[in-house]
């Protein structure tokens, strides 16, 4: 076996491994870049969903107090009936 001979058994295997690890790190450079678009979607899904869940509570709050307004009125009215009530008892 010549040098040449010696060379090229050792040197073409070599240099096909080097390609294969190029393309196989722009094939990781790919994906990892298609993850990082995936990651930055779900954080917009979950910085969107943190907002609405924040107008939801506030709504229910405002809801809650609106309710208890209702009530309070109700109560009143219903004070006022009764005492009305028994002012035509007495009458």
């Amino acid at each position: 076996m010549t040098n040449l001979q010696l060379a090229l058994s050792i040197g073409i295997p070599c240099l096909l491994i080097l390609i294969g690890m190029f393309q196989n790190n722009a094939r990781f450079s790919a994906i990892d870049n298609r993850f990082t678009a995936i990651d930055n979607r779900f954080t917009a899904l979950e910085s969107r969903l943190d907002r609405m869940g924040s107008e939801l509570n506030a709504r229910l709050e405002r809801q809650q107090s609106d309710l208890a307004q209702f009530y309070e009125t109700l109560g009143r009215h219903d004070a006022e009936i009764l005492n009305l009530k028994d002012a035509q008892r007495r009458a």
